[in-house]
């Protein structure tokens, strides 16, 4: 029967790994096991209590007393390497800092592909962007472009005419009743 005896050192280096905001879950599950080992608690109580195998309960403790807390971390699983390099977002980087013109990630995939021969959704980009904290400006939908300058200042000096005359209410409402009728 295994049983785990903790000194106040490594109850205190359990709690500080237990606590730690980036570890895995199946970690703290085995951090768990070894305290409420410490705790008296047997191990196929333990394995009731998480839900587990008292096999699994019981590797993982005789793991931590050969190996210690190091052996109980569950290790990064490779995974295939992202085509977006370094040098891809140094680029981007410097593209969205010089200011230029303004940015959208549709635009971003569009460079990147043209630039490195690398082709990436717009979605994978915007999740790329965000986790970066890569602030990009999204341009704005506007009319400005297509309008005209004289026929705007008209229609605002015809406004501003109607506003003093007090008008503007009665105006806009027979056009809605224009509008209303068949």
């Amino acid at each position: 029967m295994y049983k785990v005896q903790l000194d106040a050192d490594a109850r205190q280096e359990l709690i500080r790994r237990a606590h730690q905001q980036t570890i895995a879950p199946s970690t703290r599950d085995r951090l768990e096991m070894l305290r409420l080992s410490g705790d008296g608690w047997s191990i196929p109580k333990i394995a009731a209590h998480l839900s587990l195998h008292p096999q699994t309960v019981r590797r993982w403790i005789k793991v931590f007393l050969l190996e210690g807390f190091d052996a109980l971390v569950t290790p990064p699983r490779p995974g295939k390497q992202s085509a977006i390099t370094e040098a891809m977002l140094t680029a981007v980087h410097q593209w969205l800092d010089k200011g230029d013109r303004t940015w959208n990630a549709r635009q971003i995939a569009a460079e990147v592909g043209r630039v490195y021969t690398v082709e990436r959704s717009v979605d994978q980009w915007r999740r790329l962007l965000r986790r970066e904290k890569l602030g990009y400006k999204r341009t704005s939908r506007t009319l400005h472009h297509k309008q005209h300058p004289q026929q705007v200042a008209a229609k605002q000096a015809e406004l501003a005419a109607l506003e003093k005359r007090g008008t503007l209410r009665n105006s806009i409402c027979a056009m809605r009743m224009k509008q209303a009728s068949p």
